[in-house]
């Protein structure tokens, strides 16, 4: 999987733009290289854009592995609002359960089909 950090944005702080087969090892990889930059903090507002991302190819067993880094993280993470964009009905439903096994976290998450539903998302947090 491909994937590139920008920061800075209208209206993420942060946005992920992915490509090629999801891989969990290379999304921990992302999420640990985000944190690690001195402009990463609490609240911020993030454009994960995996609309060319294919994460129909991960097992249930590597989505709950997915998940449970992200618990790990979500006390290092704090609050946060993530906008999770996918290009396909089936990794819409893969993003919609990730959110749901991340429920409970500072994590405050939601899925969308585009980048514009997306943006519109975080500017009314």
């Amino acid at each position: 999987m491909e994937y590139e950090i920008i920061w800075g944005g209208d209206p993420e702080d942060v946005r992920v733009v992915t490509s090629g087969d999801a891989s969990v090892d290379d999304l921990d990889q992302m999420t640990r290289e985000g944190m690690a930059d001195p402009r990463f903090r609490e609240g911020m507002k993030i454009l994960l854009d995996h609309s060319n991302a294919r994460w129909w190819t991960l097992s249930n067993q590597e989505i709950r592995r997915r998940a449970d880094l992200l618990i790990a993280n979500s006390a290092r993470m704090g609050r946060q609002q993530i906008a999770f964009v996918v290009g396909s009905p089936v990794d819409f439903g893969i993003g919609r359960m990730l959110v749901s096994l991340v429920d409970g976290t500072p994590l405050e998450a939601d899925v969308f089909d585009s980048v514009g539903d997306a943006r519109e998302w975080l500017r009314s947090r």
